[in-house]
């Protein structure tokens, strides 16, 4: 049978960017109107998003212009995944999967066999990879020229599948479905979770390592493989639709009305992150311990090079005639302070904050900045009580002013 390959013209549309942010940066105005449901990055230039409408968006500069690649009306997208910059797979309602090659220029439909929706596609490599959704779970060797039917053993739908190598992997669903394979999914079974919450994602750091999100705030955290899944505790009751780590210690948590919860310390602490938004965040994914993205309702995305863990507004207060950084306030503070600094030259400026044996705590600001009075909200509940020190560094681009300026500040934080 013959393939269908759907050729779809690109439409570039180019975003703009109110204020800057260090934190969880919203992208303005959104490429599109639609929902996303998945978002995938390769590296931090190169990334996909799906959703709603058939709608598959591509970027190669970081978010900052999104190309149109796919909008099929009447077909949803709930997950997108590559292997490579060109190899990649969409999945969503009815069945469907599609295949390309070159990146997302041209896409090809793949037979999968599924009646009903699919919910999450995972590949290994370029010809290994699963799907999991209404109806079970189906695998392919050959990159999805074949799929093949995998005996899941519930009748649960399943909304996340995640493996660690060829042979171990993970799916998660409705009613704290848990299932667990050592043998590329041969053979499913089932792990006790201690919930009938519906759990929405799944991410483990190693064979022993792993956490669960879903519904009523819920995080669930094992470190012997699943053997034993075990409440974290979060403080939201928000639906939580996302769970990415860098390492083992670093991880973060979307969902709905804006969340973005992160974790320093292996899942022991959660705190909230500011990203700006009330849209449902379902897809959040990091490329590097400071570069991430998310994707959500309304054609939201978001992304951080900091880790999300500030927020830098321009005052519109004019324009300084010194470079400064005033105290922070409150001081002392628990965990939430501001830092006002101001720039008098177009320059890069670096913000960042000490402990008192001079290691770097955390990097609030790392760009490019123009001339004004700018504000910046730290969020400090990752850190421990003490004495930390903010540091300004200011390198003007004016060839008439000093190579540096720098600055610090010494700070309390008690908690």
């Amino acid at each position: 049978m013959k393939k269908l390959i759907i050729i779809i013209s690109a439409l570039i549309i180019t975003q703009t960017n109110a204020s800057s942010q260090s934190g969880w940066q919203l992208v303005t105005p959104p490429p599109t109107n639609e929902d996303l449901y998945s978002v995938f990055f390769y590296d931090a230039n190169t990334g996909w998003t799906a959703g709603e409408n058939g709608t598959v968006l591509k970027t190669t500069n970081g978010a900052s212009n999104w190309t149109i690649l796919l909008q099929v009306p009447q077909i949803e997208y709930y997950s997108v995944y590559f292997t490579d910059l060109n190899t990649g797979w969409a999945a969503g309602e009815g069945g469907t999967v599609i295949k390309t090659v070159n990146g997302g220029t041209n896409w090809t439909p793949q037979v999968s066999g599924l009646i009903g929706f699919i919910a999450s596609v995972y590949f290994i490599n370029s010809n290994t990879g699963w799907a999991a959704g209404q109806n079970g779970i189906i695998y392919t060797t050959n990159g999805g020229t074949n799929w093949n039917s995998q005996i899941s053993g519930t009748t649960n739908y399943l909304i996340s599948i995640f493996f660690r190598d060829t042979d171990h992997g993970w799916t998660v669903g409705y009613l704290g479905t848990i299932l667990y394979t050592t043998n590329r999914g041969e053979s499913w079974n089932p792990q006790n979770s201690g919930t009938e919450d519906y759990l929405r994602s799944v991410y483990f750091t190693d064979l022993n390592t792993g956490w669960i999100a879903g519904d009523n705030g819920t995080i669930l955290k094992t470190t012997n493989g699943g053997i034993n899944w075990n409440l974290q505790s979060t403080g939201v009751i928000n639906y939580l639709q996302s769970v990415y780590f860098t390492n083992v210690n670093t991880g973060w948590c979307s969902g709905n009305s804006g969340i973005m919860l992160k974790t320093t310390n292996s899942g022991l602490n959660w705190y909230s992150q500011i990203t700006n938004t009330t849209e449902l965040l379902i897809s959040v994914k990091f490329v590097s311990a400071l570069t991430g993205y998310a994707a959500g309702f309304s054609g939201t995305i978001l992304r951080t090079t900091n880790g999300g863990s500030t927020y830098i507004a321009n005052t519109g207060t004019g324009i300084p005639e010194k470079y400064y950084l005033s105290q922070n306030y409150p001081n002392p503070f628990n965990p939430v302070t501001n830092l006002e600094f101001g720039i008098s030259d177009l320059g890069f400026v670096s913000l960042k904050v000490y402990d008192a044996l001079g290691k770097e705590a955390a990097t609030l600001v790392n760009e490019k900045l123009s001339p004004g009075n700018y504000k910046v909200e730290f969020d400090a509940g990752s850190l421990t009580s003490g004495v930390y020190f903010c540091r300004l560094v200011v390198s003007s681009s004016n060839p008439l002013k000093a190579d540096e300026f720098t600055v610090t500040k010494k700070m309390l934080l008690v908690k």
